[in-house]
């Protein structure tokens, strides 16, 4: 961190963009809490926006004063102030005739601000640029508190899709032990046939389903769209849909479809489910899907019936 006295020189850097992240947020700390060196980045400030109306900047340093300095909409509008000034004390005649070389524009401008109403105007734009340049660090300060909430915001939806994944590789689990009980059971003895009654209804057994969880945040052309597979012996296929916790539309429809624009399945009427891990059920029958790549398009229905895109999903279906 710097600590020692900043130089008109490292001032000048910073303002041209010539410092390191780190060295220019460092400066902006200081002049927000040190009144003295807020005061001595804009006495620089003004400096380096004199040099560049008079010309005297080096043309070196002339093109990191447009490209950086004057990306700032007020440091434009400070420019066009000292532009416009200059050619104010310009246009002044002389009032008295003189044989030596003519003065600068430094030295017209402080002959007219010698003047006791130019003072209290130059006063009034100081006060004016001080609070331009208090608003400046401010905001840089805003800026850096919205981006650590959107770091947050981005580690709250990664620990989302962590207990998607959690609550998919359960569902796995429970559908395994269902498949593995259902081979373990002893057949059924096969029922004689009686000549009274030679269409007796045997015992339905129960559908093969497979879970799979989509997440948001996936591209079609994404080189890590999941994968469906899907076995012979499974009839339902149950869909995992995760949104954002802070999505709250009261019903979401669902539009499933293949990547031809072929609709398989559509379908209102449904809630989201969970509190931190949102997401929405939905069953979709394994018979309606081929092999190939899927789009599902998630709509959430507003309080007036209307409807709003929430978000895309894409997976590719495998069927063994």
């Amino acid at each position: 961190m710097i600590t020692a006295p900043l130089s008109e020189q490292h001032i000048r850097q910073y303002l041209l963009g010539e410092l390191s992240e780190q060295e220019q947020v460092e400066i902006e700390d200081r002049a927000f809490a040190d009144q003295e060196v807020l005061q001595e980045v804009q006495a620089v400030e003004q400096e380096l926006i004199d040099d560049y109306v008079s010309g005297d900047i080096p043309e070196q340093k002339r093109s990191a004063f447009e490209t950086h300095f004057l990306a700032s909409a007020e440091r434009r509008k400070k420019v066009a102030f000292a532009r416009s000034l200059a050619a104010v004390v310009n246009e002044t005649p002389s009032s008295v005739a003189s044989v030596e070389a003519a003065p600068s524009w430094r030295d017209k401008l402080a002959a007219f601000f010698s003047s006791p109403s130019m003072a209290y105007s130059f006063a009034a734009v100081s006060l004016l640029l001080f609070v331009v340049g208090s608003w400046l660090v401010v905001d840089r300060i805003r800026l850096r508190s919205e981006l650590a909430q959107l770091r947050s915001a981005q580690e709250s939806q990664l620990a989302q899709n962590r207990q998607l994944h959690l609550d998919l590789a359960n569902e796995r689990v429970r559908n395994e032990e269902l498949i593995a009980n259902r081979d373990t059971q002893s057949p059924a003895p096969t029922p004689e046939i009686q000549p009274e009654n030679p269409q007796k209804p045997t015992t339905p057994t129960s559908p093969v389903i497979v879970a799979f969880s989509l997440l948001p945040g996936i591209s079609r052309g994404s080189n890590s769209v999941p994968q469906l597979k899907i076995a012979k012996d499974v009839s339902l296929v149950k869909l995992q849909i995760g949104i954002d916790p802070k999505e709250n539309y009261q019903h979401y429809r669902v539009v499933l479809q293949t990547d031809k624009g072929q609709q398989v399945l559509a379908q209102g009427n449904l809630s989201a489910r969970g509190s931190h891990s949102k997401n929405i059920p939905l069953t979709v029958p394994a018979s309606g899907l081929r092999n190939g790549r899927y789009e599902l398009t998630l709509k959430g229905v507003t309080e007036s019936g209307t409807t709003e895109d929430v978000g895309f999903y894409y997976f590719d279906v495998v069927k063994e």
